[in-house]
Formats: C-alpha cells, structure tokens, sequence
C-alpha cells in the first residue's frame, strides 16, 4: 500500500506537465487563452469518419491533419466540432486500440467526466461530473441520473452495458441534461452506444485473444444479403477468465468470468425511403463474483472517547480469526455461495420512414433483465448473515415515436412522443447464522435467538412515463444559430413493500425461558413483518436555449442553459425514522459555455468548455447506522453544485502519429446539505451538516490521454499493411465514496498505463499485443464503510493484464 499510495502521489506533478504540453502545441497568443478558459468537448476519439474530407482539408493528403468527427447525438450527422454540446466520441478503431477493454465500466478511463462505482452486475451506480446516482449501490426505487441508451434504447440498469459489449460502432457521452434530445430524461447527461447494422455487402469478422489469468476471448459475426431487400447480422461472444481472487476457504480462484453474448440483427430495406431493423439479443453473465473485500478494520473508539465492540473482538466472540488486512493480496475468506447468474435479453425495432426529406422514426423495445444471487451477506468467513440478496426480475417495454426535419435547412427542428414502462420484482432475502447473535446482539447470547432466522420481503416498484419532446435550431445568419427544446414529462409510480419472516429459527417455545423476551425482540428488529402499498404521480415541463457562433471556419463558440429533471424516488424497505415512502424529484440547471477549434492546419483540435451545474434535492443513497440492521433508502441531499473546466485535444503533428489529451476539473459541493448521516467517528451525533463539504463520487481532477504511432510496411508475401504502437494513460484524484464524506471511504487518487502494439494488414488481419495497468497500480474503485461489521469494506481495480488478440475481417 505504501508503494501505491506514492505512485499516486507523484500523479499531479504528470498531471500538469501534460496540461502544460496540451498548450504547447498551441500558437503562443492562444495557450494563455485556453488555460484562462479552459476545457471542452471535441471528442478524444472517432465515432465515425466522413466519406469526404472537409472543405478546409490540406490539399496535400500526405500532410498530417486530424480526422474529422462525425456524431449523430442530434440524429443527424455532423462534424462534432459544429455541435454545440459538450461530447465525447470513441469510435471503433479506437474502441480495439484499447486493447484487452471489453465493458463499459473499463472504458471509463477514457471518458474523464464519467464515473462508475460498484461491485456486482446489480450494485453499479454512474455520475457524470459528480451528478447522478452514486455511493456504489443499487436501489430500484430511484432513477439513473444518467441515460444509458443502446441503439436508441434506455436501459435503466447499469449492469446491462459492464458486461461485454458485442458489434459497437461507436460510443458517445453526452454532459449536461439531454432530456430535450432523448426519450427517456436524463439530469447529469447520455451514454448512447450504437451498434453496427447488417450490411448487403458479405462480411466476416472474427477475434480471439488470450492472456495471463487465463483469459480466453473469442467473438465471431457475420453479416451480408439474404434477399435482395434482407440482410442479418448473426454474432457470438464468449469471455472467460479465471479469478483475480483466492478464497482460502473454499481453495478457489472466485471473481471469475464466464460470459456468453448472442445477437441477431436484421435489416429490411426495400428502397432508399425505408428500411426497418429487427435486433434481438441474449447474454448470460455468472460466476463466484460480486463481492467486496476486507480493506481496513475500524477504530473502537469514537471522537468523543466512547467505546464499541470493533471487528477482532467479535470475531474473538464467535471464534473466527480473519484473515490478516491487505487487500491487494487478493485473498478472501467468504464461507457462503458467491455464486450469481445475470441473465439479460430482449427484443427491439427500429423503423424509419424518408418522407420529402423528413424522417419519422419508431422504435419500440421490450427487455427482460435478471440477477439471481447467492450472496454472503456478511461478505468475510464468520457466519453472522449467511444470505443476503436481492433476486430481481426487472421487465420494460418502450415506445418512441420520432420527426426529424430534413438537413440543411434555415429550420431544422427533431419532435418526438415517448411512453416507458418498468416493474422490478424483487425478492429481498436476509438469512442469519450461528455467529449471527453473538456477533449482532452481544457475546452472553445463546445462537439460537438468530441462527436460522430469515427476513423475506416481496418489493415491486413500478413506473409509467410518459413525455413530448422536440427540439429547434433556427440558422438566424450562416454563422449564428440558436437552439430551443422543451420538454414534458408525466409518470406514475406504484410500490408494493411485503416483509415476512421465514427461515427455520428454532421456536420462541423451545428457548430457555430467560431468552425468551429477548428473542422475540431481536427477532422482531431482524426481521420485522410489515406489508404497504404506496403510490405518486406528477409532471413537469423542462427544456434547453443556446446558441452557438461560428467565429471562423476553424472556430465555433457556443452558450447554453438547460433544465433537467428527474421525478421522485420511491422507497420501498422497512419502515424507520427519517424514512420517506417517496422522495422529492431533483431539479438541475446547467450552464455550458464553450469553444471548438482546429488549429495549425488541421493538425491540432482543441476544445474547452466551462460548465455550472445546480441540482436541486439531489437523490442519494443513505445508509441510517442508527438503527439494527442498518436501512439504506433514498434521501434528499439537498443542494448539490458541479463546476469546472474541460479541454479536450487531439492532434496530429506529423504523418503517421496521432494524440489525444482530455482533462477534467471538477469542484463539486454539497451547496446545502443539513441532514446528512453522521460519519462513523461521530455517529453518535446521529446526522451532520455537510454544507459546503466535497460532493460524493466526484474526482477533483480526470485525465485521459492516447497516443499512437503507426507506419507502412510491406509483409513477407508483398503485402501492404502497417505496424503500431500506442499507449494510454489514465488519472483520477482521490473522492469520497459515501454520501456522508466518511473520511474511511476516502478513495486515493490512482493513474493507470496501457500499452498495445501490432501489424495490421490490408488483407485484414490484424495481430496485436496490449497490456493495461500496464505498472501494476493497486487503486480502489469504491469503498464503504461497515459499522455492523466493524470494517471497511471496497472493490479492487484490476491488476496488471496482458495478452495477446488476433482479428480477422472478410
């Protein structure tokens, strides 16, 4: 630990220096410019490429220039550094440079403004620029505050996309609330994924790589014409690694992969005018995973001299001696099944209609998402909770209904009707074992007042949603437009919270008569029996203004202001004090304003983009120690503001040699905060006033950077092709993990290195070789703290991986 934590003491000096080189490529009279105005958007890497090349070109091809981006967030393709939103783009090629990235959630190191925390393929929350859902866990009763959309639909499970991701063409985030671009509506920004359409053109493309931990990845697809107006794209992934952990309980490596992804595409394009694509998918995700490790053991003193029976001493009580504390060794002592199945599958269409340059779109999707656990509840090798889970079956179907007036026009307007609906149900299970009331009640209590007991609670949270949407820019001169949207949205949200005891406690009847009372108190806190219904419904109009200026052909400016929100939380668990059945809907005004530049002839792009954002009545995660067990439902924080700095640059200098730098700064405060759970060294003050204190979840500062170099060669054989190398780095500084800024969640800062090579060759064969974390970092990707347990508990970044892909495309 002591090594980790000084390499990532000596990230910040690294930090500046690349900001430094950033404004070194620059002429001298712009780099004190874009310090002073600092940050942007233009994207780090391509979502696609035009078939021309602009206008401004170099009329020399061999002179290095910077690709142009095209994105379709506005369902139009346009050069990204003409739109006026905050975007960061990762196309194809770059997506397989990245060598050994296969999820979402590994992506993150090159999406700065994004976060995601968790532990399980249910416990996965996300935040874009602090703003969304955070503290690392699920709660089906509040909303993400950002959208996920694959293929223009909303998957309101982060666990759908951070497993593997199969056929990306591209991926773009968008910053800032998108509810006037998008069906579903979103506070802190989109996460849209789009996948690659069948072709009519006969393509194979086949991969398979190979690495230490035994890694095995294979993936298979092919796509060409099964009549003249048919095409189908069919492909298959399997992904398999074994664990990065050993539990020395059960003499197994645990945290293992073993992952299966199918999906069948179809394409129906009769003529220009219409084409209709029908896209089903099923993948399976299971294995002994999901779990958190033992990072630190909590002091037994508290801030005001009190003592409390810590973690040794009731492992002492139950006879359990745990495993020394070093959670980089990997080693986990958990004595229950770990063994979770996250099956995900579904079926959706997409029809769109060219009508006198107008495009009417309809995409309809209905999905089924499950996670069946087999969870330790107390996640080390006493056998205090020998269950804890949530199984949950969670079914949506959506509907969306879109215009999209033609390009190139003084007016151009998108309009759109959306209907959504979700129900999860949810079987709650907490079971307790032998150690559990020596552990939990104290160490005179005879076992029998706990083992065996188990609390079973049935919880359905439901929501119709429906909104219009639609979204205007009016071209006022050929350099000056401004842009309108505006939104409505109304939903209802129903619940159902049925708690009952179950298990195979032994009878109250058949204790000693002295434990009898005490029993049936204890059993009463642990597993209390309660059933309730409730209810909402609400509606709210929201929207979007900017405007955006072309200051040259090269240079584009941009001002917004936009109004996001999202609608109440639902709270279906036992009922406590401070508890709400719902929660007030939050509220986010965002300012954006920025600047896009292509400088020394195409060779450099760069982006800044300063943005304030207020959210009102935050949601957030709470956990209420107070009480045994502890409750974790959703409060409002408050006040939440998220400001800063983003530069985004990508340059060229010569042929052959291509870099990106994208760096975020990001001052996010509770502005108010009054009722926050007290921290753990003062929870005896029950609640603490967080105004003004660091946002939960939010790095001060992010950075992504990439750099490539690749050059012709001829093969053995005579063929064409290229060799190249690149590398990637990645930095995030420290942030809370909990709400509550608990000083033992306090996530240290980390860097990460990758480095990848290869020879690709014009007949299509590509062999490369990667490594990520290529220095071995040892960083936390979240942490929480266990009060019951007397420790903290975290999840692990990855350690160092290696290995080698082969990629063939026909």
């Amino acid at each position: 630990m002591t090594t980790a934590l000084a390499r990532r003491a000596a990230g910040a000096p690294k930090l500046k220096v690349l900001l430094l080189t950033a404004c070194a490529l620059l002429p001298a009279g712009l780099a004190g410019q874009a310090l002073a105005a600092s940050a942007s958007d233009a994207s780090p890497g391509a979502a696609s490429t035009p078939d021309t090349a602009p206008d401004n070109a170099p009329d020399n091809a061999d002179v290095a220039a910077v690709d142009a981006l095209v994105v379709t967030a506005r369902y139009r393709s346009e050069d990204v550094q003409t739109v006026p939103i905050p975007i960061t783009a990762l196309g194809g090629q770059q997506l397989e440079a990245l060598g050994g990235t296969f999820n979402l959630k590994q992506l993150m190191s090159q999406l700065p403004s994004l976060n995601i925390q968790g532990f399980s393929g249910r416990n996965q929350t996300t935040t874009i620029r602090g703003i969304g859902t955070n503290a690392g866990g699920t709660n089906d009763g509040l909303e993400q505050g950002v959208g996920l959309y694959i293929d223009g639909v909303y998957r309101p499970r982060t666990g759908t996309a951070i497993t593997d991701l199969v056929d990306v063409e591209s991926i773009q985030l968008l910053r800032g609330p998108q509810g006037t671009l998008f069906g579903k509506n979103t506070v802190a920004g989109a996460i849209d994924i789009r996948t690659r359409e069948p072709s009519f053109t006969p393509e194979w493309r086949g991969e398979v790589s190979g690495g230490n931990y035994k890694y095995l990845r294979a993936y298979g697809s092919y796509s060409g014409p099964i009549t003249d107006n048919l095409a189908v794209r069919v492909s298959y992934l399997r992904n398999e690694r074994e664990g990065l952990y050993y539990n020395t309980v059960y003499k197994k490596r645990w945290d293992n992969l073993d992952n299966n992804a199918y999906r069948l595409d179809l394409l129906y394009k009769p003529n220009d005018d219409f084409k209709l694509r029908v896209t089903a998918d099923y993948s399976i995700q299971k294995g002994n995973m999901g779990f958190n490790v033992v990072t630190a053991v909590l002091p037994t003193t508290k801030a005001n001299g009190s003592v409390v029976r810590g973690f040794y001493e009731k492992a002492a009580s139950v006879g359990y001696t745990p495993l020394a504390i070093d959670p980089f060794a990997r080693q986990i002592d958990l004595d229950n099944s770990q063994f979770d199945r996250m099956p995900s599958w579904g079926v959706q269409s997409r029809a769109d209609w060219q009508v006198g340059g107008f495009t009417l779109s309809s995409i309809s999707a209905y999905r089924d998402w499950r996670w069946i656990p087999n969870y330790d509840g107390d996640q080390i090798g006493a056998n205090v909770s020998t269950q804890g889970i949530v199984d949950t079956v969670q079914t949506q179907f959506s509907q969306e209904l879109r215009l999209v007036s033609p390009d190139e026009r003084r007016l151009q307007y998108t309009a759109g009707l959306y209907y959504f609906w979700q129900e999860a149900d949810d079987w709650t299970t907490s079971a307790y074992g032998r150690d559990a009331a020596k552990w939990l009640l104290g160490p005179t209590y005879p076992d029998e007042v706990l083992n065996g007991l188990a609390s079973v609670a049935h919880v359905v949270p439901a929501t119709h949603s429906y909104a219009a949407y639609g979204q205007a820019t009016w071209k006022l001169r050929p350099d000056l437009r401004l842009t309108a949207g505006l939104r409505y949205t109304y939903e209802e949200k129903t619940g159902l919270y049925d708690a009952k005891v179950g298990g195979s406690a032994v009878a109250i009847a058949d204790l000693p008569t002295a434990w009898q009372a005490l029993a049936i108190a204890a059993r009463a806190t642990y597993a209390p029996v309660s059933r309730y219904e409730a209810d909402w419904n609400g509606d709210n109009v929201s929207g979007l203004l900017s405007a955006s200026y072309d200051l040259s052909d090269d240079a584009h400016a941009y001002a917004s202001y936009s109004r996001g929100y999202k609608s109440a939380g639902i709270n279906l668990v036992r009922q406590t004090t401070g508890v709400d059945i719902f929660v007030a809907p939050e509220k986010v005004d965002d300012y954006e304003l920025g600047v896009k530049t292509r400088l020394l002839d195409r060779r450099l792009e760069l982006n800044a983009n300063l943005f304030w954002t207020t959210d009102e009545n935050y949601q957030a995660n709470y956990v209420n120690t107070t009480v045994s067990p502890a409750v974790t439902y959703i409060a409002n924080t408050g006040t939440l503001r998220s400001r800063g700095v983003e530069l985004d640059a990508r340059a060229a200098p010569f042929t052959g040699l291509t870099a990106t730098l994208s760096a975020t700064y990001n001052e996010a405060r509770y502005q108010s905060y009054k009722n926050a759970s007290a921290q753990y060294l003062t929870s005896y003050q029950g609640v603490k006033d967080l105004s003004g204190a660091e946002a939960s979840g939010a790095p001060r500062w992010t950075v992504a950077a990439t750099l490539r170099y690749a050059k012709p060669i001829t093969l053995p054989g005579g063929d064409g092709g290229e060799a190249y190398i690149g590398g990637d780095y990645s930095h995030r500084s420290h942030f809370f993990a909990a709400v509550n800024d608990d000083i033992f969640s306090l996530v240290p800062g980390y860097q990460v290195f990758g480095l990848n090579g290869g020879v690709r060759s014009d007949k299509g064969w590509d062999v490369s070789i990667w490594a990520r974390n290529l220095f071995d970092e040892e960083y936390f990707n979240t942490l929480s703290v266990n009060a019951t347990y007397g420790i903290v508990q975290g999840t692990l970044g990855e350690p160092r991986t290696f290995g080698a892909t082969l990629r063939i495309k026909r």
